[in-house]
C-alpha cells in the first residue's frame, strides 16, 4: 500500500502538477507551439521558479523548521495554480469542439484544406511519420529505457553523495535547510557556496511528499524523470532544425542518445554527468539548462527570420506572441539555472549574451537587447541575494 501511495505522489508532483501549471500559462505560447511537450516544459519551469522563490525566502528568513514552511507554502501555491489550470481546462472544453485540440492545438495534423490553402504553413502541423521513422522512434525509445535502467541498476556513487545527498536527507528528516554541515553533522551558518542552489531542497521535497528516502530519490527517481525530460528538449530542438523534414527527427534523436551513451571519454564530460550524476545540479545545468537556452534562441531566430521574409523589413520581436514569449521562457530557464548551480547563472548569462548577438544580426532590431536584459533580471537578483548573504 505504501508503495502505491508513493508512486501516486511521484506521479502527482513530477507530472500532473507541472502539466496543469503549464496548461494555466500556455496561453503565452503561439498556437503551433502549444503542444503537450512544450506545455509540460513550461509548467516544469514555472514550478521550479515558484520553488526557488519560496525555498530561498524560507531559508533566509526562517530560523527554525524552515523546510516545513517551504514545503507548506510551495504546496499551497502549486495547488492554487493547478486548480486554476483545471478551471482553464473546463473553460476550453466548453468553448472548443475537439477537447484535445482546444487544449493542445499544436498537436493537430494538417488537413486536405490546409494543403490546398496557399497561406497555410503545413510544416507547422504535427507530421505523419513514415514507417521507417516509426521504426527509428521505436529504437530511440528502447535506447532511452536502456539508459534509465542502467542509470538505476549501475548507479555510480562518488564523493558528492556525502554532501549533496546528505543535504536533501537532512531537510527531509531534520527539517533544516543548509544549516547542518553534511560532513560533521554539526550546526553551521548558511553555506553561501551551495545554499542558493536549492535543487537539493526540491529533491528533499519530492522525498518528503512521497515518503521515499532522499538517497533513493536521488539515484532512482531523478534519472527516471530527468533523462526523458532532457531528450524532450532535444526533440523540440530537432523540430526546429528539421522543420521541413520532420521524418529525420528520430534519426537525430538516435544520434544524440548514442553520443550521450558513449560520451564517457572523461569524467568531466556532460554525457558522463548526464548518465552517472543525473541528480546533481551541475549535471542539470550542462544537460538541461544549456540545451533549453539553445532551443529558445533557435525558436526566436526562426521566428525573426520568417517574419523578416514575410514583411521584407527588420523584424520586431515584440509584435507577435511567438517572439516575446521566448523571452518569458528564457527568464524561467534563468531561474531554473540558478536553482541548479550558482555557476549556471554566470555561464548561462554568458551563453545568452553570445546568442543574443546572433539573434540581433538576424532580426536587425535593437529591441532584442531590451528583451535579453529583461530575461536576465532573475540572474541579477540572484547575484544580489548571493553577495548580500556573503557580505553579511
Amino acid at each position: 500500500m505504501q508503495f502505491v501511495l508513493s508512486l501516486l505522489s511521484l506521479l502527482l508532483w513530477l507530472y500532473i502538477v507541472p502539466i496543469l501549471a503549464g496548461i494555466l500559462f500556455n496561453f503565452i505560447l503561439p498556437r503551433d507551439k502549444r503542444t503537450v511537450g512544450i506545455t509540460f516544459i513550461l509548467g516544469f519551469l514555472v514550478s521550479m521558479a515558484v520553488f526557488e522563490i519560496v525555498s530561498i525566502g524560507a531559508m533566509t528568513m526562517v530560523t527554525f523548521s524552515a523546510f516545513t514552511y517551504c514545503r507548506r507554502i510551495y504546496i499551497a501555491v502549486m495547488l492554487l495554480l493547478d486548480v486554476l489550470g483545471v478551471l482553464r481546462c473546463v473553460q476550453l472544453f466548453k468553448r472548443g469542439d475537439n477537447r484535445f485540440q482546444c487544449l493542445f492545438p499544436g498537436e493537430v495534423h494538417a488537413s486536405a484544406r490546409d494543403f490546398m490553402n496557399p497561406r497555410a504553413d503545413t510544416a507547422m502541423f504535427r507530421p505523419d511519420y513514415p514507417v521507417s521513422s516509426l521504426v527509428m522512434w521505436g529504437l530511440f525509445f528502447a535506447v532511452i529505457v536502456f539508459q534509465m535502467v542502467m542509470s538505476v541498476v549501475m548507479a555510480s556513487f562518488d564523493g558528492d553523495d556525502a554532501y549533496y545527498v546528505v543535504q536533501s536527507l537532512q531537510a527531509q528528516q531534520v527539517d533544516v535547510m543548509n544549516t547542518i554541515n553534511p560532513y560533521l553533522g554539526i550546526s553551521t551558518s548558511l553555506d553561501i557556496r551551495h545554499a542558493l542552489a536549492v535543487i537539493t531542497m526540491w529533491i528533499a521535497f519530492i522525498a518528503r511528499v512521497s515518503g521515499i528516502h532522499a538517497t533513493i530519490v536521488n539515484h532512482v527517481v531523478m534519472p527516471i524523470f530527468l533523462i526523458p525530460l532532457v531528450y524532450l528538449v532535444y526533440v523540440e530542438i530537432g523540430r526546429i532544425l528539421f522543420r521541413k523534414r520532420q521524418a529525420l527527427i528520430p534519426m537525430f534523436m538516435l544520434i544524440i542518445s548514442f553520443l550521450m551513451m558513449f560520451g564517457n571519454v572523461s569524467i568531466y564530460t556532460p554525457a558522463t554527468f548526464f548518465l552517472m550524476r543525473t541528480w546533481q545540479g551541475k549535471a542539470m545545468v550542462a544537460n538541461l539548462v544549456f540545451p533549453m537556452i539553445f532551443w529558445i534562441f533557435l525558436w526566436m531566430m526562426e521566428n525573426a527570420a520568417a517574419l523578416r521574409e514575410r514583411l521584407k523589413s527588420p523584424a520586431s520581436l515584440f509584435t507577435r506572441r511567438e517572439e516575446w514569449c521566448g523571452f518569458v521562457m528564457l527568464a524561467l530557464v534563468n531561474m531554473f539555472s540558478g536553482m541548479c548551480s550558482s555557476m549556471g547563472v554566470i555561464f548561462g548569462s554568458g551563453l545568452i549574451a553570445l546568442l543574443t548577438l546572433v539573434l540581433l544580426f538576424i532580426s536587425r532590431n535593437l529591441r532584442v537587447l531590451a528583451g535579453t536584459f529583461l530575461c536576465i533580471i532573475p540572474n541579477i537578483i540572484y547575484l544580489g541575494v548571493y553577495f548580500s548573504i556573503f557580505s553579511s
